[in-house]
């Protein structure tokens, strides 16, 4: 009976790691929402974003793409390892490019609402809270 109990003490300490919570994210979004700039705020009429972190190591990919207003808006996380990360968001250094100039370069801002299930939408904001964008989540992976 000892050994019986052994053996399950030694299987449950082998199955911790599958029952870790996930630290690998990724998420993906065709359908932007909003871009706000120091112009104004406008609906995405056509977008996508990739979002890949693993928060053990702060390590960040985030890029978003969309056209809203007539101009094209590129957000993108240029400082990896991030600043932080958790599930739920990054924060970092951000360069922004509206039709291709740069209106934002070493912005400091998060992206958050990460853990947000498909269908719903996660944000940026820069720190000062003059540029955003928004999209909803298509599809999300984590491991």
């Amino acid at each position: 009976m000892k050994a019986f109990r052994s053996a399950i003490v030694a299987a449950l300490f082998l199955s911790l790691p599958a029952l870790a919570a996930p630290t690998v994210h990724s998420i993906w979004s065709s359908r932007g929402f909003f871009v706000v700039d120091n112009t104004g705020s406008y609906p995405v009429t056509s977008g996508n974003a990739v979002v890949a972190w693993d928060q053990s190591t702060n390590t960040a990919f985030v890029n978003f793409h969309g056209i809203a207003g007539g101009n094209t808006y590129d957000f993108e996380l240029v400082g990896s390892p991030a600043i932080a990360t958790s599930v739920d968001d990054i924060s970092g250094i951000w360069n922004i490019r509206r039709n291709g100039a740069f209106i934002c370069t070493g912005c400091s801002g998060t992206a958050y609402w990460l853990s947000q299930p498909v269908g719903n939408y996660f944000k940026f904001w820069d720190s000062t809270n003059v540029f955003h964008f928004s999209a909803y989540i298509d599809s999300r992976k984590d491991y």
